[in-house]
């Protein structure tokens, strides 16, 4: 697989989200948001591809736990930052797209359609909720920078 998406830093920044066996009990692996993301991680990692087939109708939306919002926003920065702004190429089924769309839910309780820009998701966002926006758009800057080594 030809690809710059770092899948190391994806499987730290979703871990970082994971609440844990301490507050679950056990890990519900693909019912669980971030245990969706990572499950898909791994199939991407074993089979070379980045994208997955039909599994963005397999995200949990019903999951109810509540996630430390800080860190699910620092994640989405660092997600936008793997994506290649691909526009009208745009494809659902990119495993960029599955990991931003699960994180959403945990955010806004909702995957927010992706045009394949990352300047217009941050703008259509901030009609759904300013301030997480703004916070989301200073992640996305700050994870730039450091993938750029400013």
């Amino acid at each position: 697989m030809v690809t710059d998406i770092n899948f190391n830093l994806l499987i730290t920044a979703i871990g970082n989200c994971c609440l844990g066996t301490d507050y679950c009990g056990s890990c519900a692996k693909e019912k669980c948001l971030i245990g969706f993301c990572k499950q898909n991680l791994l199939t991407c990692l074993k089979t070379g591809e980045q994208f997955i087939e039909d599994e963005i109708n397999n995200i949990p939306i019903f999951d109810t736990k509540v996630f430390d919002q800080n860190c699910v926003i620092d994640t989405i920065g660092f997600i936008l930052n793997q994506c290649k702004n691909c526009n009208a190429y745009h494809d659902e089924e990119c495993i960029i797209n599955m990991l931003r769309s699960a994180c959403e839910v945990i955010l806004l309780g909702n995957p927010i359609d992706y045009n394949g820009s990352v300047l217009l998701y941050i703008d259509e966002i901030r009609d759904i909720n300013p301030e997480i926006s703004k916070d989301i758009y200073e992640s996305f800057k700050k994870n730039k920078k450091e993938k750029e080594g400013i």
